[in-house]
């Protein structure tokens, strides 16, 4: 038998590395980040010093060039400590991911490293009040005004946006041209007339994260700013959101493990899982269930993962079925473990409740679950046609 590869080996060491960070700093913050509502400066700040930003960006410009499955493990990880934590690390990745695949040189090596090393926090906006999941109907304008571009609209549901140095803001140069006229750019929000970002909502879950409206009149941003040629948003769009369905179905899997792993602690500490008591072996037969079902769904995770490094066609109709699947397992088994420990189940120092109130988002942002269905069927007409 040949030994583990130096990728491997590479692996183990980032994600061993992880596991420190999250053990000393993330974990011992999430009762506290939940409670307040504060942004997790100091956990975000500590998973970039220990060099785990910006994972799937390239070394050269800070990252750690890591293949997409060992990205989805450290979000899971992330997610099972701290569910707000999860959320701003993965969107300082769907800020730079797109700056990479369609930035200049010079837009790349202003932003990605300080992505990477959380000296700047990015935002990627896309939702409107009026255009979730139809962008092709958005209604923030980015019109051409000699070697400018004013902005006027608004975005909203959009994380990190009041705390962000930069946003992915994808806008249309011509409404009547639907999805050919979406264009994305890069835009800097310090001292910009113009911007506004609003207060942060209040939320069932993930309290931390931040969650903003965006308003944008008459702002008026340099014709540079641009990220790639006008009417290239879409298709840009459609290559992030395979990375930003991977992150929330990796978020699930992480909720359901933490609160998994949560409700064993506690059923160990009191005997549960050695008595052989009939209500004792009912619970231990529960959680077998449920240690069952995140085992099937990591697993279905990281194939897909590889579906998207390594696949030469769209992986689109996976990548839903994965975003669909282990979101819903995050909500269920937090909520499965909830019950199981009866009146403990909604103690916050436990913890269960808290996974199970970040968990129900990510049913939601990027790409409702229903929009997922409608992909996975879309995909099964076009398969049956052929």
């Amino acid at each position: 038998m040949t030994g583990p590869t130096k990728q491997e080996h590479a692996n183990a060491e980032l994600l061993a590395k992880l596991d420190e960070v999250l053990t000393t700093v993330v974990a011992p913050e999430a009762e506290h980040t939940d409670q307040s509502g504060e942004f997790p400066w100091k956990s975000v700040r500590a998973l970039a010093a220990g060099g785990l930003g910006g994972l799937l960006m390239s070394r050269e410009l800070g990252g750690q060039e890591m293949p997409t499955v060992v990205y989805a493990q450290a979000v899971e990880r992330i997610a099972a400590a701290c569910g707000a934590t999860s959320t701003v690390y993965m969107t300082q990745m769907h800020c730079a991911h797109p700056i990479a695949l369609q930035g200049r040189a010079d837009q790349r090596e202003r932003w990605i490293p300080r992505l990477c090393s959380a000296d700047a926090i990015g935002a990627i906006a896309l939702t409107e009040p009026n255009a979730g999941s139809d962008v092709a109907t958005m209604t923030t304008v980015a019109r051409r005004a000699g070697d400018s571009y004013l902005i006027n609209g608004g975005k909203t549901f959009i994380s990190n946006g009041d705390v962000a140095d930069v946003i992915v803001l994808f806008a249309t140069v011509d409404r009547s041209r639907g999805k050919n006229g979406i264009t994305a750019f890069l835009v800097e929000t310090t001292e910009l007339p113009g911007f506004r970002a609003g207060t942060p909502m209040k939320k069932l879950g993930q309290k931390g994260a931040s969650t903003v409206e965006l308003h944008f009149d008459e702002c008026r941003i340099p014709m540079t700013a641009r990220l790639g040629d006008e009417g290239m948003g879409y298709p840009l769009l459609l290559r992030s959101v395979a990375k930003s369905r991977i992150s929330a179905a990796a978020q699930g899997v992480g909720f359901a493990a933490g609160a998994f792993d949560a409700t064993v602690r506690y059923c160990a500490e009191y005997g549960l899982l050695s008595s052989r008591t009939r209500e004792a072996q009912d619970l231990q037969f529960s959680l077998a269930a449920l240690r069952s079902e995140i085992f099937a769904a990591r697993a279905m995770l990281h194939s897909v993962c590889d579906l998207v490094d390594h696949r030469a066609d769209d992986p689109t109709a996976e990548v839903s079925m994965v975003k669909l699947h282990c979101t819903a397992l995050g909500v269920r088994v937090s909520s499965a473990c909830a019950e199981l420990l009866g009146a403990d189940g909604d103690r916050l120092d436990l913890g269960v409740e808290r996974r199970l109130r970040d968990a129900k988002i990510t049913e939601i942002y990027d790409g409702t679950n229903q929009i997922q269905s409608m992909l996975i069927a879309r995909d099964l007409r076009l398969a049956t046609s052929h």
